[in-house]
């Protein structure tokens, strides 16, 4: 028959018994077994059951305390956000940021790297061949960004430049290269001469005492937002005076021309071709884009070519060429040619001159390159028929 000794177990004997004596207090040992095994066994059960549900009593507890604490803290750091009106906003942030650097720093392995450089000498096992080692004197240089400029550039003028190249090659007018480099039309460029190029299409304007972008932007045709946003500015109304501001996309204000007076009340005569001859004179360029017509208020014809397309112009009919440079009053490099019988053509903005004052010209040939200089927004030939010095009607006489 099994015996088991279950004295070797309890406890030694004490004044105050514990709660697992008391639990098998009406258990009795004798000659050396147990009286009765299940009575025993639901004891053991009880007792686990009692310590399982004290445990659990305990843990519902601290998950209360726990949950309370939460709460208190929570509307602690509510009514602190709601007190400081969202000024405790920034400082959590860059603590957050703080704490995120500072954890990446520990574990990015700073600490336990090895890899520290002990010498400037290449080792060899990098290199295949002699191309790869760089020469000290070689210089990385990067091209122009098709993006957005946020500040002006220094151009050097080289040979065979002109102010129509240099704005083609910038995507700025020839009139804001002018205006910012203040640069009359009589002014030729030379070889060595630095230009300032603005950042976009528009012009570099150092501020007046008075000046506000509502003002300026009014003198250049544009929106005060405009000046406001390209230049980063938090206000408009105190400008720093003799601060220079990009004004993009402005338009070059005419300059005040004071005509001088007639003595005697000397009028002039226009002539009007009352017989136009067409077929006279042919059309003066390889493209057919008309961008503005003639009209009573624009005395020719303006023929345009896209960006990058510089085509040449021709002499629409045989004759005397009589002016052939700067015009001072916006036509840019341009020529004139007398045709006889009080006919004269003239053909503006051009990039290049052909010919020179004097020269004998035949119907077609070369006088100069489209281009875009004098007062003009983009490349074109102002193309003008005049009889007796009055502009005709350029289609009229054209085939």
């Amino acid at each position: 028959m099994f015996k088991f000794n279950f004295k070797r177990f309890l406890p030694p004997s004490k004044p105050q018994e514990n709660a697992f004596q008391l639990k098998f207090s009406g258990l009795r040992v004798k000659d050396g077994g147990v009286e009765n095994l299940k009575k025993f066994f639901i004891a053991v059960l009880r007792y686990v059951f009692g310590k399982v549900r004290l445990l659990g009593a305990n843990f519902f507890i601290f998950l209360k305390f726990c949950l309370t604490s939460f709460q208190g803290v929570k509307n602690f750091i509510i009514r602190k956000l709601i007190w400081s009106r969202g000024r405790l906003g920034r400082p959590i942030a860059n603590l957050a940021i703080l704490f995120v650097a500072f954890i990446l720093f520990l574990t990015g392995g700073v600490f336990s790297s090895t890899g520290f450089v002990t010498s400037a000498t290449i080792s060899p096992d990098y290199l295949v061949n002699v191309d790869d080692i760089i020469p000290e004197t070689t210089v990385a240089t990067t091209s122009l960004p098709e993006g957005r400029r946020s500040e002006a550039i220094i151009h050097e003028v080289s040979g065979g430049e002109n102010l129509s190249s240099i704005g083609a090659l910038y995507k700025v007018s020839t009139d804001a290269l002018e205006y910012v480099n203040n640069i009359s039309d009589s002014d030729f460029l030379k070889v060595g001469q630095k230009l300032v190029i603005p950042p976009v299409q528009g012009v570099i304007y150092k501020v007046k005492s008075g000046d506000t972008c509502d003002s300026i932007g009014k003198k250049f045709d544009v929106p005060s937002q405009a000046v406001l946003d390209f230049n980063y500015l938090d206000s408009c109304t105190n400008l720093q005076v003799g601060k220079e501001l990009v004004v993009p996309d402005a338009k070059i204000p005419e300059p005040v021309i004071i005509l001088p007076t007639v003595p005697g009340g000397v009028t002039y005569q226009r002539f009007v071709d009352t017989n136009p001859r067409s077929g006279w004179c042919q059309w003066p360029t390889s493209v057919r884009i008309i961008s503005q017509y003639f009209t009573y208020y624009h005395d020719g014809l303006d023929i345009a070519t896209p960006w990058g397309s510089w085509p040449p112009i021709y002499a629409c009919a045989g004759g005397t060429v009589t002016r052939a440079g700067w015009d001072p009053w916006g036509l840019g490099l341009h020529v004139a040619i007398d045709h006889g019988n009080g006919y004269q053509t003239v053909y503006g903005h051009l990039s290049r001159l052909n010919v020179s004052v004097g020269k004998d010209v035949d119907k077609g040939d070369v006088v100069g390159i489209m281009g875009n200089t004098g007062r003009s927004t983009g490349p074109h030939v102002h193309f003008t028929i005049k009889y007796k010095g009055t502009p005709q009607n350029p289609l009229n006489y054209i085939r």
